[in-house]
């Protein structure tokens, strides 16, 4: 059984998530529209003895993007067949000809203990939005310009009210280890399923942004900006909330103590519904990212430690035989240099 870490790049519009959905309890359930449901049916064409249970490292909702998220996976089979070039070649083959929004960018054999959630150091987002230079009439708002390469690929705003020095002020309030209770759903806490809502946000900044492909016609009705956000980990909605309070605040609707006070009273209730949570479709995971001492595995290092074990193997089946000799003193004489062989073998190795 090896382990491997997949890196994967998608657009989340099509699919209801990252997240498999278990169907009945059952998790060998052939779940075609989530991503890492899809994966696991692709896997299963590597054809490998056990069933490819697929670990997320990042779960990003329906309509999130990913530039860049990882997954491991566990696969049994013969290493000739499945190794992390065949796994790759596999998998964009199969995204390709059944037309998903889905790349596999690498594949790598990690140590067994590696856990692809556990062991990230830090995760990166960032929210692409477009503020409108004119205000726009609530009814007229489809008769803006708002291209397909834009689609459900940014935010777009319908007030042009947008005070970018003053949000990038208050980015400040989030950033560092801060209980982010009051961006935590009332019914998430109520679950059970939030152990902490403890965070440190190492970065959180406001800077412009630009269309995917330049426009005249857009730069005249928009401009672009975007959130970078780095942390280790973060609440279920946390950067979208975090937006969308600096986005209200950006557009004097509230004031900076309304902002102050998510931090200063982190329970849910602090949380108005004048901030509006933004959509998915602005929100980009673009990086998980890992020490390199616990990726520190790869397909020639596990050969060289099967080369290892397999002379250490040999070293203890002589030392045993040795032990229970009853031949010629040649053959005992030939099975004491073999030894000595394995043994400067094993040293060589070592060193």
């Amino acid at each position: 059984m090896r382990r491997y870490l997949l890196h994967l790049s998608y657009f989340g519009t099509r699919y209801r998530g990252l997240q498999k959905q278990n169907i009945n309890g059952d998790p060998k359930f052939d779940d075609s529209h989530t991503i890492c449901g899809l994966l696991e049916i692709a896997l299963k064409g590597c054809e490998p003895l056990n069933h490819p249970y697929v670990i997320p490292s990042s779960r990003t909702d329906k309509g999130v993007h990913a530039l860049c998220n990882t997954v491991h996976v566990d696969l049994d089979g013969d290493p000739q067949k499945i190794c992390s070039r065949s796994i790759h070649l596999h998998l964009n083959r199969f995204f390709t000809f059944n037309d998903h929004d889905i790349r596999i960018l690498k594949v790598q054999q990690v140590p067994e203990e590696f856990h692809s959630r556990h062991l990230a150091y830090e995760r990166q987002y960032l929210f692409r939005l477009a503020v409108p230079r004119i205000g726009v009439p609530w009814r007229q708002r489809l008769m803006v310009p708002a291209p397909l390469t834009e689609h459900n690929r940014c935010c777009f705003l319908q007030d042009p009210n947008f005070d970018s020095e003053a949000i990038k002020a208050a980015c400040d309030i989030f950033v560092g280890v801060k209980d982010f209770g009051a961006l935590c759903s009332k019914s998430r806490q109520r679950s059970g399923k939030v152990v902490t809502t403890v965070r440190e946000v190492r970065s959180l900044d406001l800077a412009p942004g630009a269309p995917f492909v330049p426009s005249r016609q857009l730069s005249e009705d928009y401009t672009f900006w975007q959130f970078s956000c780095v942390g280790k980990s973060f609440l279920y909605h946390q950067v979208r909330r975090m937006v969308s309070a600096l986005i209200t605040y950006g557009q004097g609707r509230v004031g900076l103590p309304d902002i102050q006070r998510l931090i200063d009273e982190p329970v849910p209730d602090s949380w108005s519904p004048i901030y509006q949570t933004v959509g998915a479709q602005g929100l980009f995971l673009v990086d998980v990212l890992y020490r390199a001492e616990d990726l520190a595995c790869n397909e020639e290092l596990t050969a060289h430690q099967r080369k290892v074990k397999l002379l250490e193997e040999d070293a203890a089946r002589i030392q045993h035989e040795l032990i229970a000799f009853d031949g010629t003193v040649m053959d005992k004489i030939n099975l004491k240099t073999r030894l000595l062989q394995i043994k400067k073998s094993l040293s060589t190795s070592s060193s």
